[in-house]
């Protein structure tokens, strides 16, 4: 029957511990002298030959005192987490008497994660006694430079006898001086859990909504004065309010979602604009500060301005003709778009090449798309030229235009001389002199009267120029 632990005075304490520091002397074969009585009752009785041990005693293995010091051996009246302690247990050991252990087979061990101890413990101080449950041992146990982890105060112990069939013993004892700490309530952590900022592509120049969901982890206590900010990068703005929202209080595990309507400039071409989200509160009832932190990557694209400018081609061809249709572009944004290439196709095209090549546009900037035409029927002719492109976003876009004319027949000329068959004669043919006719002819009148006039005047003054000259001679 299990004895009940007996409580030793300060005094007995003392002593018992002084006594322990005898062991390992007496264990090295000192001269350390012990009285009389205690040497011989160290020595368990010799028996021979050993005898096969029976059930010889009906009692068992408990503690009767149980002391805690410091390491050097002092009062100890509160033992608090982290502390390093000494335990000293004095024990009765009916089984160890019925087998003749001795001290050196006798091993105990802590079995506890609320005490950290690692080796056995010193066995010293061993006795041979008797009761009324028969002959039995006490002997001390002494486990030096304990170290206290708190959160109990159970001195779990495993007894084991070595070069022995015994079985192992448990032991429980209390240390009263072992306080279990209170511990402080865990405060909650704060951290950004989600995040958005819509499904479709944020494009530069329009608003975008930011949802922010704040999470407090779980925890003993709430969080009083949550605050949510966002940091944000050059060319990123906000369309209104302010860059941080007071939440106020969370309590553990509560998830708290925050909006900020944020701008992105229309000149912003940084592709991505890094937003840091910052959060932070106050132990509700420790006053512990917790602060999180959290950064979003927002892909933003100008919006894309690649266009068609327009389509060249003649209202009207001739059968057997090669012609050009030549479609214009214009890159009005601000990213380059990549990979461009066209293509053709329709009816009466009678094109050798339908695909072209053409590569990068930069910003700012025209270019043009020729396809040569050789129409082989007349009538209508009438296609389609595709325009695809990488834009800046990395998607894949395509501009279409359509197109239009007539080719008409080659026409044929039976006589060399004939007139332009673009002219055309007039229905009534007036008969008679044509009108032209008379006005020639009366050129020719006014042409000849004229050259009468200046013969005649020619005579008139040679004539008087002979007479002058006559009159002179008579003279």
């Amino acid at each position: 029957m299990k004895k009940p632990l007996r409580i030793v005075s300060f005094g007995l304490a003392l002593m018992l511990w002084a006594g322990t520091f005898c062991l390992p002397a007496l264990a090295a074969g000192t001269d350390t002298a012990l009285p009389q009585d205690q040497v011989q009752d160290q020595t368990p009785p010799e028996t021979s030959p050993a005898p096969t041990p029976g059930p010889a005693s009906t009692g068992g293995v408990y503690v009767t005192e149980a002391v805690v010091t410091t390491p050097a051996g002092g009062e100890v009246t509160e033992v608090h987490e982290g502390d390093r302690i000494n335990v000293i247990l004095r024990m009765v050991d009916h089984p160890a008497a019925t087998y003749n252990v001795t001290a050196d087979e006798i091993v105990a061990r802590v079995d506890s994660t609320i005490f950290t101890f690692t080796g056995p413990a010193e066995v010293s101080q061993l006795f041979q006694a008797e009761d009324a449950d028969g002959p039995y041992y006490t002997y001390v146990l002494l486990f030096r430079d304990v170290i206290f982890n708190g959160g109990g105060n159970t001195f779990n112990v495993n007894l084991s006898y070595q070069n022995t069939s015994m079985a192992m013993q448990q032991l429980a004892p209390t240390l009263g001086q072992c306080v279990a700490e209170e511990e402080a309530p865990k405060t909650p952590s704060l951290l950004m859990r989600e995040s958005s900022y819509g499904t479709e592509a944020v494009t530069a120049g329009n608003p975008f909504t930011l949802d922010i969901a704040a999470y407090a982890t779980a925890g003993d206590e709430s969080l009083s004065d949550v605050i949510v900010s966002v940091s944000l990068p050059d060319g990123i703005t906000l369309t209104g309010g302010s860059l941080s929202t007071y939440v106020g209080t969370m309590g553990p595990g509560s998830l708290q979602h925050i909006s900020f309507q944020v701008l992105p400039s229309a000149a912003f071409t940084g592709g991505v604009a890094n937003i840091t989200v910052n959060l932070s509160g106050v132990g509700a009832e420790s006053g512990t500060a917790v602060t999180g932190t959290g950064t979003i990557s927002v892909p933003i694209t100008q919006p894309d301005r690649f266009e068609i400018t327009s389509v060249e081609l003649s209202d009207s061809i001739f059968l057997g003709e090669t012609t050009s249709v030549t479609v214009n572009v214009v890159n009005k944004g601000r990213d380059a778009v990549a990979n461009l290439e066209a293509s053709i196709a329709g009816e009466n095209l009678g094109v050798s090449v339908s695909n072209q090549y053409i590569g990068n546009v930069n910003p700012g900037t025209e270019n043009s798309v020729d396809f040569d035409l050789t129409p082989q029927q007349a009538g209508e002719l009438s296609g389609t030229i595709t325009l695809t492109y990488e834009a800046a976003d990395g998607t894949t876009k395509t501009l279409t235009q359509d197109f239009a004319t007539t080719v008409q027949e080659m026409p044929v000329y039976d006589d060399p001389t004939m007139m332009d068959p673009g002219m055309t004669m007039p229905e009534d043919t007036p008969t008679g002199m044509p009108v032209f006719g008379w006005v020639l002819i009366a050129a020719a009148v006014v042409v000849v009267v004229l050259i009468v006039v200046v013969v005649v005047r020619k005579k008139r003054k040679a004539k008087a120029l002979a007479m002058l000259e006559d009159e002179d001679e008579d003279l």
